[in-house]
């Protein structure tokens, strides 16, 4: 539903009704509660509000920071870390978290049987030693060095020791006290959360939060225009226009963010489609002539109202100390591309390209339904590869069907999403572009790398890994972009900006291009009003 049929209403603009519970929505469904196994948006949220950390990464500094550990430190040789706890902590239901909790959280963690994505940032993760020194003391024994140990641990939400509770007993700021799937999340105030405000008072200030589960975007507006939600984060570009207009001040347009929107096609060996077709999507030529075909700038312009930024990479420029500024823009060039088809025994039959054996270039892109501007671009690279005589077709799917196809069956020509990054630091993007990751999405869980070029992003990343200093990681990150950019895996489309409706009857939100956005200091938040009170605290 249109915002403008809300022209009859009052509107409130996330004015809190009479209760102190924080409302906002996720997309879609979390696809798994466990802390462990996180690899999506949503779930990522889930553990950022429930999971207590050792150690956490400021998402306005990007310092890594003390947590559940009151210290730590790596000896001289990188290969051991120590964490001293802080002494008396408690989980949500009251029972001490100690040392031996945290062992057999990282235990857990390496655990092949797991399947952990954080696991691959360590590395070796089966090489890795964890020890109780005592009570409060943890030491880690790493077989190299890893120059970016501090931010793994921001992955890492520690557990009741060998009893995982999909996050309903936890030692972060909430904790899920009710999911219903396909509907909602209701989150609980950690009574033993470890943090207190400057005055001595117990964070978190708000008692409940409730998580909508609600991929209609109309809805999401219309909700926070009535006052039902106090947030959008990740706010869709094309409404940002619609709801300014009623209240300029609680809308936010950050910039770029570091996220990404990319398509790429199915290399996979194992995927059931035809072998002509994964010839087209293995060829460097094909995948290059897509590239220099689709006009970004008219993306970023229509699709997202010119809230985004043309791409040419998986770093983006507002991650400025990792962006190679090397890369140059990619501007669209129709002529190169059908050279490029044509080099390769592709042409034109009555308007219609086919192969050097005769078949048609046809293939159908998936997208998840309901987000309009991943719909507009598919449908934009419809229209800009019909110039290169490919016929495609767009085909949406709700989110849970959409991650069954690329993941388990693989039942799938191309494909059109986004990527969240949590972290600016690449080694948080280990799980993608190691060719052994079940996420290494074109052809994941390689059990060799199938070219040259993805043997040499496995040595790269693990160089970057372990290298003795920053000009040193930066060379290989540097590396693995140009890579990334020759041989387009992944074909980067945009990179869309960090859009949110905050009400005004908040205080104490801290922005920041780094999801989870405007509630990554989500304990510190608290209403303004003071005739709405907070169900645990009764004041503020």
């Amino acid at each position: 539903m249109p915002l403008v049929l809300l022209a009859g209403l009052q509107p409130s603009y996330g004015q809190p009704p009479n209760h102190a519970e924080l409302a906002w929505s996720l997309k879609y469904d979390p696809k798994t509660l466990d802390p462990a196994k996180v690899d999506d948006q949503a779930s990522e949220t889930l553990r950022f509000l429930t999971g207590g950390v050792l150690l956490r990464m400021n998402r306005q500094t990007q310092e890594i920071q003390p947590a559940l550990a009151a210290s730590w430190s790596v000896s001289p040789d990188g290969r051991t870390a120590t964490f001293h706890l802080r002494a008396g902590l408690r989980f949500s239901d009251g029972s001490a978290l100690t040392s031996a909790d945290v062992v057999s959280t990282l235990k857990r963690v390496l655990d092949p049987a797991t399947a952990a994505p954080v696991a691959e940032e360590f590395l070796t993760p089966a090489q890795v030693t964890v020890e109780a020194v005592d009570p409060l003391t943890i030491r880690i024994h790493l077989p190299t060095r890893i120059v970016a140990l501090g931010k793994i641990f921001d992955e890492i939400a520690i557990e009741p020791a060998n009893h995982p509770s999909a996050s309903r007993i936890t030692a972060g700021p909430y904790t899920l006290a009710e999911y219903k799937r396909g509907e909602s999340l209701r989150l609980q105030r950690n009574p033993y959360y470890y943090k207190r405000d400057a005055a001595g008072a117990q964070l978190p200030y708000l008692s409940t939060l409730h998580l909508d589960i609600l991929a209609n975007r109309e809805q999401d507006q219309m909700r926070f225009v009535r006052g039902q939600y106090q947030l959008i984060d990740g706010l869709a570009a094309e409404n940002f226009k619609l709801l300014s207009q009623g209240n300029a001040a609680n809308m936010h347009d950050l910039g770029p963010s570091l996220n990404t929107e990319q398509m790429w096609f199915n290399q996979a060996a194992s995927a059931p489609i035809p072998d002509y077709e994964k010839a087209w999507f293995q060829s460097r030529s094909f995948r290059t002539a897509v590239s220099l075909s689709i006009h970004r700038a008219d993306m970023a312009r229509i699709a997202y109202d010119g809230h985004a930024t043309p791409a040419n990479g998986f770093v983006s420029p507002a991650n400025t100390m990792w962006h190679n500024n090397q890369l140059k823009p990619i501007h669209e060039d129709t002529n190169a591309a059908l050279q490029m088809l044509a080099s390769e025994g592709f042409h034109k039959t009555a308007g219609q390209l086919v192969d050097r054996t005769g078949h048609p270039v046809k293939f159908s892109i998936l997208t998840n339904t309901g987000n309009r501007s991943r719909e507009k671009m598919a449908q934009l690279i419809q229209q800009d590869l019909s110039s290169l005589g490919m016929t495609v077709n767009v085909v949406t799917l709700d989110f849970p069907a959409l991650i069954e196809r690329l993941m388990h069956t693989q039942s799938y020509e191309a494909a059109l999403l986004g990527l969240s990054n949590v972290e600016p630091d690449p080694s948080s993007m280990m799980n993608v572009w190691l060719s052994s990751s079940p996420n290494h999405q074109w052809n994941p869980s390689e059990k060799k790398p199938a070219t040259d070029w993805e043997a040499e992003l496995d040595q790269q990343m693990k160089l970057q890994a372990e290298a003795p200093n920053q000009k040193a990681r930066k060379l290989a990150v540097d590396r693995v972009q140009q890579i990334v950019y020759d041989q387009l895996p992944f074909i980067y489309l945009v990179y869309p900006n960090a859009l949110y409706a905050v009400s005004s009857s908040l205080s104490g939100v801290e922005f920041s291009v780094l999801q989870p956005g405007v509630v990554s200091n989500i304990d510190q938040i608290r209403w303004k009003d003071s005739n709405v009170t907070d169900n645990a605290r009764g004041k503020h």
